[in-house]
């Protein structure tokens, strides 16, 4: 009998020494998590000139936004061709032809999209109807304006129209014609302005301003012709450059007394008449615009910011302190001179992050992550354009995938000795090295532990008496591990055991 007792006690402080030893296994779980692909955008927390396009196999990728012109109380029409059929954003003016389709981004020189233009429209690209006090409405004095577009013709032909505006002017029963009309002249922008002026006689005159440079074909050029009305200077620039200049005032100069100028009885707005090729960006404000400052004029041809986008992900709760960030795949495309660049956080709580804390650690897509570790991550993404800001890399998707730190593993034995009014459990140690501490489950019904008390937060022990229970009744017990503290973070429970307290069982 001495012997058996001896080989038992051995048995079990071996099976208690396996249990130790073994404690040092980690049994965490691979997961991963999807930004943009299949699982959208729609957990990104926060982005910088971030704009979401088509991407692969037709799903949503993220790229740098494109520059959006800007627009004021002085705004009289904007037409950014960013829409199915050209919309007049401004309300000033209503549509009432088109033959122009959309292009996608790409083409566009700035936004979602650009005007393409067929010569062969009768009508024109875009006929547009002026509603009362807009610029082409007339009827009123010259004041101050500002026209400007984008251009990138198949072929600088001569003849195509980039806009035409027609007018009446009644003056002591005459009737005066007057038009402003943009059209290409041998390889050249032409601005006309007929009687739109009036000389010390009160007869209109003919303003034509004619371009210096060539427009190339299939080369986007920014067009501009902005008039002041207190100095009479009218001036057509080409690439924020000055092509042609003239001051309408009784001497031709700058000084002089202004020319008389009266608009009439409007027609619509024709807009690429005859023109073959793309237009963006068609601008008219109620102001006149100063010359561009050198670092203006070179930021004209940007479409992209040079200063790059981010992104940030939603903070991602892995569900335990111990999560390790493993790796960070990414899917985009970056044209040349283009640049992404990745960026993981961690923290173990998700209160008082800020800016740059917790600390921003780069990572390199696609290759094993270091040293990073919580409870909580967040993903961030810097996307640079080239160096003329004309390209933007294209993100996919991003997937993070990290280590999750699982749930503790319960006893793997435990065993209930019945006492007078109390219970005695002693159980081998949770395999997890990290366990901080135990929690007893007990009730009166198996499987259903709601006594009063119940979990006990056992702490850190392998055994444990619960007293002022009633002697004669079965009571039922099963225990779980936790690792984090306050019982926070708790696994599965054992094998459910059970226990009579009984008087005779006094010790």
């Amino acid at each position: 009998m001495y012997k058996f007792k001896l080989a038992l006690k051995r048995k079990i402080l071996f099976i208690l020494g396996f249990f130790c030893f073994s404690s040092f296994s980690v049994f965490n779980e691979e997961a991963s998590l999807e930004f943009g692909g299949k699982s959208g955008w729609n957990n990104l927390l926060s982005s910088s000139n971030i704009k979401i396009r088509k991407g692969k196999f037709g799903y949503d990728s993220v790229g740098l936004t494109s520059s959006v012109s800007k627009t004021s109380s002085k705004t009289d029409m904007y037409i950014s061709f960013d829409f199915d059929e050209p919309v007049e954003e401004t309300g000033s003016y209503s549509l009432t032809e088109h033959s122009v389709i959309r292009t996608d981004s790409d083409k566009a020189k700035f936004g979602e999209g650009a005007g393409l233009c067929s010569p062969h429209s009768k009508t024109g690209g875009v006929k547009l109807m002026p509603m009362p006090d807009s610029f082409f409405a007339g009827n009123t004095i010259l004041k101050s304006f500002t026209i400007e577009f984008w251009l990138y013709p198949q072929a600088a032909e001569s003849g195509s129209k980039i806009l035409k505006w027609w007018a009446s002017l009644m003056d002591k029963k005459k009737t005066m014609y007057q038009n402003i009309i943009a059209s290409i002249l041998n390889n050249k922008l032409e601005w006309e302005f007929f009687n739109i002026w009036q000389d010390k006689n009160n007869k209109g005159i003919d303003v034509r301003l004619l371009g210096k440079s060539n427009i190339i074909p299939e080369t986007w050029s920014h067009h501009l012709i902005t008039y002041n009305d207190e100095t009479g200077l009218l001036e057509y620039r080409m690439n924020g450059r000055t092509e042609d200049i003239i001051y309408l005032t009784s001497t031709g100069r700058e000084g002089s007394q202004v020319m008389y100028s009266m608009l009439g009885t409007p027609s619509d707005v024709v807009i690429a008449l005859n023109y073959s090729g793309l237009i963006d960006e068609l601008k008219v404000v109620k102001q006149f615009t100063e010359p561009a400052m050198s670092w203006e004029v070179a930021s004209l041809f940007e479409k992209y910011p040079l200063e790059g986008g981010r992104i940030e992900t939603n903070i991602i709760d892995s569900g335990g302190k111990k999560s390790v960030a493993k790796m960070l795949k990414a899917s985009f495309d970056n044209p040349a001179q283009t640049d992404v660049e990745f960026f993981i956080r961690s923290a173990d709580s998700p209160f008082n992050w800020t800016e740059n804390y917790p600390e921003w650690k780069t990572v390199k897509f696609n290759e094993a992550v270091k040293d990073i570790t919580g409870r909580f991550f967040q993903i961030a993404c810097d996307i640079y354009p080239d160096s003329n800001g004309t390209k933007s890399p294209l993100i996919h998707s991003i997937v993070f995938q990290y280590e999750k730190d699982g749930e503790p593993l319960p006893p793997a034995k435990v065993f209930a000795k019945a006492l007078d009014g109390a219970v005695e459990l002693i159980w081998a140690p949770s395999v997890d090295f990290d366990t901080k501490g135990y929690l007893i489950y007990f009730g009166e019904k198996k499987g259903e532990y709601q006594y009063p008390g119940s979990p006990i937060d056992a702490g850190n022990v392998t055994k444990y008496k619960i007293e002022n229970l009633k002697n004669g009744k079965n009571y039922f017990f099963a225990i779980a591990a936790y690792d984090e503290e306050n019982g926070a973070h708790s696994g599965a429970t054992s094998k459910e055991v059970y226990a009579r307290p009984l008087q005779s069982k006094k010790e």
